[in-house]
Parts: structure tokens; C-alpha cells; sequence
């Protein structure tokens, strides 16, 4: 009998789309609150009316490997899904400490694979094999900050390849090494605008590349080449206490501010005087919903939904700067 508990699950990067890992030491133990990444299929059926009350002939149609997985992320971890999402980040090593800056993509991987392409594998521990998969698209993260929680992180496929063979069991090492340097909700804070905001309940940031897969009529079922189908999108969406105006304010005045997510684990010191740290900055956030309504008699709590726009400055949407002592490569 299996046991979720029991799974193992790990992401490689890949040298170049088409060829998939099967070194474990390249894998990236992966600990997960959920994953549902499999194979779908489509299914054709034909129209033609036969004389009966029974539908035609089926035939599989296209096939992806899509679905998600969800995390309470932790560094090392962490390094291996944003190079997955964003891209390859740039490095900056002070003795035992690493700073990784991930910034979105200004150009596609290649030709036909727009993110970096990653191999996947998962087994559960009543089978001798695994699934394999390869050339893994990842189009959406999010990072969702809530009070009393772990920060969780869901990363969504938009594609891949099966390896119809399976692989044998793999032998990849469990990282115990983080475990204890999960981000809880009060290591983190939030600035907007250069000033401190303490009366969120929950936030969350999300990154959208818009990615999907093209077919083409050349013999296969399987996607021809990923391709953009709209421009990237970054979100941000919060509940907060209504005991201030200032975000109200600036959705009715339409004014930009830019919105920094820190979270720093002070329980674990990676190097003297320095601990992992997540920062998500956004650079230009517009509030476009925010609507202050009443339903009862407790305290007011408002949603709200903002965009991240690109800005002229900087030149980004999004950028996420993780720091950690890990030394090897994503």
C-alpha cells in the first residue's frame, strides 16, 4: 500500500530540451504538501450516426503532462522551482552565503520551449519505477502569505513529455538539510511604498507566463513547440483590517507604489548574522479592486486585487531574491 508520506519527488534542469535526467545527483529533492503533475489525454469520438443510440468510435487525441504542486517552500527547494518558473538566476557568493536574483525572461529558451526545460520524477513507494518526465513547462507560481500559516508556493505545468518507459527506482537523496527553514507568517513583513504595512491578514503574489502548448498536423499527438498566448502577468491579491486608508487611497487616486515582501527566518542563522530570506518586489503595484463593505457587526476586513506593472526604471515586473548557503547548481 502506498503512503503520500512515502513519496519521493525531484526536478533536474535539463542541458537542452528533448534530453531528460537520469543522474540522481542532478535531482533536486522536492518536499511537497500536494502534486497532481500526470498525463492527460484527450479523447475524439466520432460524430457519424451509426443507426444506434451509442456514441461513435473514440480515439485518443492530444496528450500533455499537466497539473501542479504546492509547497511550504523550503531554500534549497525553493532555488530549484524558480529557475523552473523564472529562469536561471544570477549568483552572488559572500563566504558561505548565496544570493540568488531571479528576474523573469526577456527572451524565450529556444525556439520551441519558452522556460527552461526540467525533468521530473515521482514514485511512490509500492512500485520498483517511477514516472519520468521531461521538458516540464512551468507557467504560473504563486506565493500566498496568510496569518497563522507557512508561506505556501503553487507552481503550475502548462507542459511536458511522459517517458512511456517509466524509469526504475530512483536513488534521490531526501534533503533533511532545510527542514527547519520554512518561512511562518510572522518572519515576514510587507512595505508599500517605502512604508511599513501591518494590517494585512493574508497576501499573496503570482506570476503568469501565459504559456501553452501548439499542435501542428505532423504525425504526433504531442505538442509541436510551448507558445506565449498573452503577455505576462503579475498579480497581487490581500485582505486587510480597514483600520487605514492609505491603500484605499491609492486605488481611488490610481497611484503606483511599489510593494516589497520580505520573509526572513530568524530562527535559523545560515552565517553570523544572517538567516534564509525570501524577497518578492514588485516594483509598480495599481490596486484595481477594493471595495470596503460591511457584513455584520465584527471588525471590517476588505479584499483587495492589484497588477504589477512593468517599470521603466528597473525594467521588470517581478523579481524574486532568495538567500541561502546552498552551493551547488540549479
Amino acid at each position: 500500500m502506498p503512503y503520500g508520506a512515502q513519496i519521493k519527488f525531484g526536478l533536474a534542469r535539463q542541458t537542452n530540451a528533448g534530453s531528460y535526467a537520469t543522474d540522481p545527483g542532478s535531482f533536486h529533492h522536492i518536499p511537497l504538501v500536494s502534486h497532481d503533475i500526470g498525463l492527460e489525454k484527450q479523447e475524439v469520438i466520432s460524430q457519424n450516426l451509426n443507426g444506434t443510440f451509442e456514441q461513435g468510435a473514440s480515439f485518443d487525441g492530444v496528450s500533455n503532462v499537466a497539473g501542479s504542486i504546492e509547497v511550504e517552500p523550503l531554500p534549497k527547494a525553493l532555488g530549484a522551482l524558480l529557475t523552473a518558473l523564472i529562469g536561471a538566476p544570477t549568483s552572488t557568493t559572500s563566504a558561505s552565503l548565496r544570493t540568488l536574483e531571479y528576474l523573469p525572461r526577456t527572451a524565450d529558451y529556444s525556439s520551441t520551449i519558452i522556460n527552461e526545460p526540467f525533468t521530473g520524477y515521482a514514485q511512490l513507494t509500492d512500485a520498483s519505477s517511477g514516472e519520468h518526465y521531461f521538458d516540464l513547462q512551468f507557467s504560473q507560481g504563486e506565493f500566498k502569505f496568510s496569518q497563522g500559516q507557512l508561506l505556501r508556493f503553487r507552481a503550475s505545468l502548462a507542459g511536458g513529455q511522459r517517458r512511456s518507459t517509466g524509469i526504475g527506482s530512483m536513488g534521490i537523496t531526501l534533503d533533511t538539510a532545510d527542514l527547519s527553514a520554512g518561512f511562518l507568517w510572522d518572519v515576514a513583513s510587507v512595505s508599500v511604498g517605502g512604508g511599513g504595512v501591518s494590517n494585512l491578514s493574508d497576501i499573496s503574489v503570482a506570476i503568469n507566463e501565459n504559456i501553452q502548448p501548439l499542435y501542428t498536423i505532423n504525425g504526433s499527438l504531442l505538442p509541436y513547440k510551448y507558445t506565449r498566448s498573452g503577455f505576462r502577468e503579475v498579480t497581487v491579491q490581500g485582505t486587510m483590517l480597514f483600520d487605514s486608508r492609505s491603500l484605499y487611497n491609492d486605488f481611488t487616486a490610481a497611484t503606483q507604489r511599489r510593494l516589497i515582501i520580505t520573509a526572513r527566518n530568524t530562527r535559523v542563522q545560515i552565517q553570523s548574522g544572517y538567516y534564509p530570506t525570501l524577497t518578492l518586489d514588485v516594483p509598480q503595484m495599481k490596486i484595481t479592486q477594493m471595495k470596503p463593505a460591511v457584513s455584520g457587526p465584527s471588525e471590517v476586513s476588505v479584499p483587495f486585487t492589484a497588477r504589477g506593472l512593468r517599470d521603466t526604471t528597473s525594467n521588470y515586473t517581478f523579481k524574486a531574491t532568495l538567500v541561502t548557503t546552498y552551493a551547488g547548481g540549479y
